[in-house]
């Protein structure tokens, strides 16, 4: 059902992607030559060579298939995966101009930058354009499939809620069908939308000319979707089963075909390779900038806490890494050197106006400046530039498993929740905006984040 509407939809986004492809590489040549822009350039570095089109069309089907474009859900909602879509057309246009050297190094700069431009903008434009287009045309009523769900509860609200918004494709929702009579509907489902029993599950199938049932979780009770399969033996209609296992799952379910088995995945890895791959690559290119651009303030500091206090001037501590991975983690010393012998670690510990600090210490504290060796860290691959903040092994022993989900991602020098309270948050609070980091993983949020985190800083709030 949606999976077929999500294979034609990924099929025509793979071809109208590549009539973008083609026809932008011709279209930047006509603006090049066409306008004067840019300094003169010979014919041989504006024209496309025939052999540049299949390779630049294979090098955005292979990015886009990675970054897993194509793979998104049909829907109104899905401008929501701009960013991925964004993301994806950067790193292609990146190979791209990585090929462009090595096999026609003489291609105009100001074309590509023509082609890049364009193709991204003609391809964010028919994916906002084409759901609303298609909702005003509407979809052939003959080809229209109406879908019944059996049950009542919050999943069967919601999935009719999403089979709503995949009307354009051709589905429509008929209404819900109780499990058992003493049944009561959530508080949100409108009562004239419930068709009757299950036990007059056959009489609605026909009279509403229903073509799909979905039965939402009711135990999984082997006998009892036996009984609704011999139901409707007899009818031409599909069924499907949606379990509910959002109570057990980390994020989110998947699920796949294992040898013709299927298996429902309740955590895996967050991060795809790709993801990991350009998240690793910018977080050694922007540690390795700022560790150099700050050498001169870090030579400062080290001078000062000498002065200030007698004790090392790095402090070393182990913090849990992403799944928990224990690691040595580096900061300008802020406090006493014995300051470790004189605290009771608990999931509150950190405190304002703690007399272990230091002078110098409570400067770096307030200015966050005692972070930046954490650098060192970020090149080693313990941490990251951005992620939920690595954690002591006392806390994280009394972590509920709830607040154990922060975990599944490279843990970071500054993150969602320190630049909205950072210490003065409660720790279910530092969880929640964790969890909300993890959702919404992207590069371009990791971006917003360090874009955020300077005025966080000047702020101080929560810096303690």
């Amino acid at each position: 059902m949606i999976q077929a509407v999500n294979e034609r939809y990924s099929l025509l986004n793979r071809l109208f992607d590549t009539l973008i492809i083609v026809l932008t590489l011709e279209l930047s040549n006509y603006i090049r030559v066409s306008f004067p822009l840019g300094r003169p350039a010979p014919n041989e570095a504006l024209d496309v060579p025939l052999y540049l089109l299949p390779i630049t069309v294979i090098i955005w089907q292979i990015v886009f298939t990675a970054f897993q474009v194509y793979g998104l859900s049909y829907g109104k909602l899905h401008v929501r995966s701009f960013p991925r879509l964004i993301e994806a057309h950067l790193i292609a246009a990146l190979t791209f101009m990585g090929i462009l050297y090595i096999v026609h190094r003489d291609f105009s700069r100001l074309e590509s930058a023509y082609f890049i431009g364009i193709s991204l903008l003609l391809m964010l434009s028919y994916r906002f354009v084409w759901p609303y287009a298609s909702a005003v045309v509407g979809a052939n009523p003959w080809t229209k499939r109406k879908v019944l769900i059996i049950g009542i509860n919050n999943q069967a609200l919601q999935l009719s809620r999403i089979i709503t918004d995949y009307a354009a494709a051709g589905l429509q929702f008929a209404g819900f069908v109780r499990h058992i009579t003493d049944e009561r509907p959530e508080a949100e489902i409108n009562p004239g939308d419930i068709l009757g029993d299950i036990d007059t599950l056959r009489k609605i199938v026909t009279e509403h000319c229903i073509r799909e049932v979905i039965i939402c979780d009711h135990a999984n009770e082997h006998e009892y979707l036996r009984q609704i399969n011999d139901m409707l033996s007899s009818l031409p209609v599909n069924i499907r089963i949606a379990p509910d296992y959002s109570d057990l799952a980390y994020f989110h379910m998947t699920i796949e075909d294992f040898a013709g088995i299927p298996l429902v995945g309740l955590r895996y890895d967050m991060l795809t390779i790709w993801q990991r791959i350009v998240k690793r690559l910018f977080d050694i290119v922007g540690a390795s900038i700022l560790l150099t651009a700050f050498l001169p303030l870090i030579i400062i500091i080290a001078i000062a806490i000498k002065l200030d206090s007698r004790g090392p001037i790095f402090f070393r501590q182990q913090r849990a890494g992403e799944r928990g991975r224990l690691f040595t983690m580096y900061k300008f010393r802020s406090m006493v050197y014995d300051a470790e012998n004189r605290i009771t670690y608990g999931q509150n510990y950190k405190k304002a106006n703690d007399p272990r600090v230091t002078r110098v210490g409570r400067i770096l504290r307030r200015t966050s400046l005692d972070e930046i060796p954490q650098f060192v860290n970020v090149l080693l691959g313990d941490m990251s530039l951005v992620g939920p903040r690595p954690e002591l092994p006392q806390v994280v022993g009394e972590y509920s498993p709830r607040q154990w989900k922060r975990f599944e991602v490279p843990q970071g020098l500054t993150g969602w929740w320190q630049i909205n309270g950072r210490a003065e948050l409660p720790m279910y609070e530092h969880t929640d905006y964790d969890v909300f980091y993890i959702r919404n993983y992207s590069v371009w949020f990791d971006l917003m984040i360090l874009a955020r985190t300077p005025m966080a800083v000047l702020k101080g709030k929560g810096a303690f």
